[in-house]
């Protein structure tokens, strides 16, 4: 049947590169890591991935090609997904925002039935992954594998350090440490990695030493084809290695595909609802109706304007966010901390981009729900369907236009307006996509239209205004109703934070997936150890969140204790 392994790990994503490391760390432990994408050797990392700003956002060699539905299928367009197919998964091509979400996230998964995930029991696993180089003490760890940092208030770009004076003068606090300080505010974004490179789970978890390991094996470019069973036991794995099929037998199978692809390949065979499953031609193997239920991502919308000369950032720092508000509406059911209001003034690669500025509200505690299904009758390989239902809740929807006219204020303020032109509800991004292809060729157009926006009056607003069409202007929009509602369901976007659709809790929920030590209910050997685990998307940034799952799974599987005591609660 092949090679035989204690542990076939599938997926070598921020999960993936973690349990590779802690659970081939006993050299009793043989190990498989298999990846569908690219290996990110140490020495040869590519230099879009290395880049400590995220240059390799844009790559699609590092992606999936996925499409969802903000909406639902019948309501709202497909439109391409960021699912990352690269080792270090989404940590290799993302943002590196390293949010923890807060205390409150976790002691709600414990609520639901994932007993052993409140914050008390989180947080050593928080402490245990990373290296904060700006704050110690009980809340942060000085010696792990991923460094975290934040950017000096003094070397923000203009947009920020406007919003901050913003801030100052109408009483919002600035939280220096938005990881340890849970309040409302205006925050530092901690971000991952020194200023000189990106930390991905790939670079910090798999580092030369690791892939030394004798009991490790890693395969890149190798998809996951299907389970291998022995009754109702997984017993291995199958994958395609070019034209090549190859089997693996493991003691114990952990899925670490990521939010999405996770829920797709349980889906596909044969896990989840069993009337769904024969509508698309699945033999039911394991009726579980959460699979791909439960659904979650952060919502957002984004607003435009051209950046004024004083306030281009003409020697950059490499980095793509500086600062975030973070805010509580106060709706019903929605807790504290629930929005965010993110911006920025570097949203891309090229100068284009570097001549705009960036709004976006952010639903940091979604109510709405969604579900990854099949399409039914849709054959021996059956199409996966992803739909988000962002506004499926109606205080979401209220949520993101509330949101806008905060954006309003903001940008009116005398501290931000002289920076910005005319603000802009951005519906035709295709209109700057042409430039997303990192190539000579967009560098240098992209220079030479900067350029002239740099020197032609109204030229910016009017290149701003064309990535919102007509009526498309901020203050047009937010005073008419109806033109506000249309506008927010036409272009509600969820990030890429993929979450819940595995969701751990109970065997007594019908909904619950896993139970809290990752393993699949109604089948032994598998686990999941990823973001679809999630009962609720933390209000967060989600690498940081799946670093810490994936470091306390380990840790399960291998009978250990936390790494720390926990602190009380009140403590924390």
């Amino acid at each position: 049947m092949g090679e035989s392994f204690d542990y076939i790990i599938v997926g070598g994503g921020t999960a993936g590169c973690v349990l590779a490391n802690r659970q081939s760390a006993p050299s009793r432990n043989r190990e498989l890591l298999n990846e569908a994408g690219k290996d990110t050797h140490p020495g040869r990392v590519p230099a879009d991935i290395h880049d400590p700003y995220p240059l390799s956002y844009g790559n699609p060699r590092y992606r999936w090609a996925l499409t969802g539905h903000a909406l639902t299928e019948h309501t709202s367009p497909a439109n391409p997904l960021l699912h990352a197919r690269v080792m270090g998964g989404g940590s290799s091509i993302m943002g590196m925002i390293m949010l923890r979400g807060t205390p409150g996230d976790y002691d709600g998964w414990a609520q639901q039935g994932a007993l052993g995930w409140s914050w008390r029991d989180v947080l050593p696993y928080f402490r245990r992954l990373e290296h904060d180089l700006d704050f110690d003490g009980e809340l942060h760890g000085s010696d792990g594998p991923t460094e975290i940092r934040r950017h000096r208030p003094e070397d923000w770009p203009p947009i920020a350090k406007a919003a901050g004076a913003y801030a100052a003068r109408t009483g919002i606090p600035f939280v220096a440490d938005m990881n340890a300080d849970f309040s409302d505010g205006y925050g530092a974004l901690p971000i991952a990695g020194p200023a000189t490179r990106r930390a991905s789970s790939a670079i910090s978890y798999l580092t030369g030493e690791v892939r030394k390991r004798p009991n490790l094996r890693i395969l890149a470019d190798a998809t996951a084809s299907e389970l291998i069973f022995d009754g109702a036991k997984v017993v291995g794995v199958r994958a395609r290695l070019g034209a090549e099929i190859l089997s693996f037998r493991g003691a114990e199978t952990i899925l670490a595909m990521g939010g999405l692809l996770t829920p797709m390949f349980l889906l596909k065979q044969g896990f989840g609802d069993p009337g769904q499953l024969s509508a698309a031609g699945v033999p039911v193997r394991l009726a579980r109706r959460g699979v791909g239920a439960n659904l979650q991502n952060h919502a957002t919308l984004l607003v435009l304007a051209h950046l004024r000369p004083p306030a281009v950032q003409r020697r950059p720092a490499r980095n793509h966010n500086n600062t975030m508000f973070r805010y509580t509406t106060g709706l019903d059911g929605v807790g504290s901390v629930d929005m965010a209001l993110a911006l920025g003034s570097r949203a891309s690669w090229h100068a284009i981009a570097g001549r705009m500025a960036h709004f976006s509200p952010l639903i940091m505690a979604p109510a709405s729900r969604g579900q990854v299904r099949l399409r039914p009758g849709s054959g021996a390989d059956p199409a996966c369907v992803v739909e988000y239902n962002l506004l499926g809740d109606p205080r979401d929807e209220a949520r993101l236009s509330e949101g806008l006219f905060r954006i309003a204020r903001l940008l009116a303020s005398p501290e931000v307006s002289p920076l910005v032109g005319v603000p802009v509800g951005a519906s035709r991004l295709a209109n700057a996509a042409r430039f997303s292809l990192r190539t000579p060729y967009n560098a240098i157009r992209a220079q030479a239209i900067a350029t002239l926006l740099d020197i032609v009056p109204g030229l910016g607003d009017r290149v701003v205004g064309s990535i919102g069409g007509p009526g498309g202007a901020l203050a047009d929009l937010l005073s008419d109703p109806a033109r506000l509602a249309e506008f927010v369901r036409a272009n509600v976007t969820p990030v890429a934070h993929h979450s819940g659709a595995c969701k751990m809790g109970s065997a007594e929920d019908p909904m619950a997936v896993v139970d809290p030590q990752g393993r699949v209910h109604g089948v032994s050997g598998l686990r999941i150890a990823d973001a679809s685990v999630m009962p609720t998307v933390p209000r967060g940034n989600t690498n940081l969140p799946v670093l810490m799952i994936a470091e306390r799974i380990s840790d399960l599987i291998l009978g250990r204790s936390a790494p720390v005591q926990a602190l009380d609660a009140q403590n924390a």
